[in-house]
């Protein structure tokens, strides 16, 4: 199985010359909506601890999730003192054979409102952007440990009541569990179809992304994950994200993790930092983004529960 993995992760590196990339369209795809992951600074990709959001993400961590299913509600203030938006997402996800899995999810995201002027000086009221994202995710798992994931997702922006754009996009990704303490995934993120603007056409911000995930042993009632997270972005751009998260009795749970990004990637150099709590299948969690003049004080909350 280990060769398996390494051949898919090296077709999965030559492929990154067969694409080329203008200015991102749709960025807002590549935001974190998972609180839990938010707070790895949007690492974590190897991370099974949480699976509501795997819709957004690599769907190959299904059949590695512990559970039977998964269900999660987040709010999310994005960049409130850059762009802000406050963004409301829901996603599940079912794992109905021991290693095969599925998963949903869905984000509302409401752009700051702006006044629209039909004609110098005339006001006619105000516009609230929206943006929306549906997604779908299946992971099957092929042995003990070895698992493949793909995810499917469609992206709109309304910009204005006459600019609407929309686009689909894709995320196929490999993950290979060697022993229960370390897992690896590596993978293409966001591969979609490009998004035209009058004449101009943009695609969408794709990646190259690979991710691994240690979790080594300490006492029964103390967990450590050590986790790193590399995307190289078919722009041009990328970045590198190493995060931590310590657990008490699989109940309270602290993170943190942080990004270091190229100046015009499509989500910046960041710190994070977060909380969870877990009890009787219901959990919490909360991420806070800082040290970034783009999109420092983002505040991400959710509420989940999982058997």
């Amino acid at each position: 199985m280990k060769e398996h993995f390494l051949s898919f992760a090296a077709a999965i590196l030559l492929a990154v010359p067969a694409f080329s990339q203008g200015s991102d369209a749709l960025p807002f795809t590549r935001v974190d909506r998972n609180p839990v992951t938010s707070a790895f600074a949007g690492g974590g990709a190897a991370h099974n601890g949480t699976a509501a959001y795997s819709a957004f993400s690599g769907a190959a961590m299904l059949p590695f999730y512990i559970g039977s299913m998964d269900a999660g509600l987040s709010f999310q203030r994005w960049a409130p003192g850059f762009a802000p938006s406050s963004n409301f997402s829901i996603g599940a996800a079912w794992k109905f054979l021991p290693k095969m899995g599925v998963s949903l999810g869905y984000t509302l995201e409401n752009e700051a409102p702006y006044e629209v002027f039909p004609a110098p000086g005339e006001p006619s009221g105000t516009f609230y952007p929206k943006n929306h994202v549906v997604a779908f995710g299946a992971g099957f798992g092929l042995g003990e440990r070895f698992s493949i994931g793909l995810n499917v997702r469609y992206a709109r922006e309304v910009v204005m009541v006459n600019r609407i754009y929309g686009g689909v996009a894709a995320d196929l990704f490999g993950a290979f569990q060697p022993f229960p303490a370390l897992r690896i995934t590596a993978g293409l993120a966001n591969l979609g179809t490009n998004v035209t603007s009058g004449n101009h056409s943009s695609s969408q911000p794709a990646s190259v992304l690979a991710a691994a995930d240690w979790s080594p042993a300490l006492a029964p009632d103390h967990v450590l994950h050590v986790m790193a997270d590399l995307n190289v972005y078919l722009a041009g751009d990328y970045s590198a994200t190493a995060a931590l998260e310590y657990s008490w009795a699989q109940m309270l749970f602290v993170r943190a993790g942080y990004r270091l990004a190229s100046e015009t990637c499509v989500i910046p150099s960041h710190l994070a930092l977060g909380l969870g709590v877990r009890f009787a299948g219901f959990r919490a969690d909360l991420s806070y983004l800082t040290a970034s003049p783009i999109i420092g004080n983002t505040l991400n909350i959710g509420l989940g529960y999982s058997f």
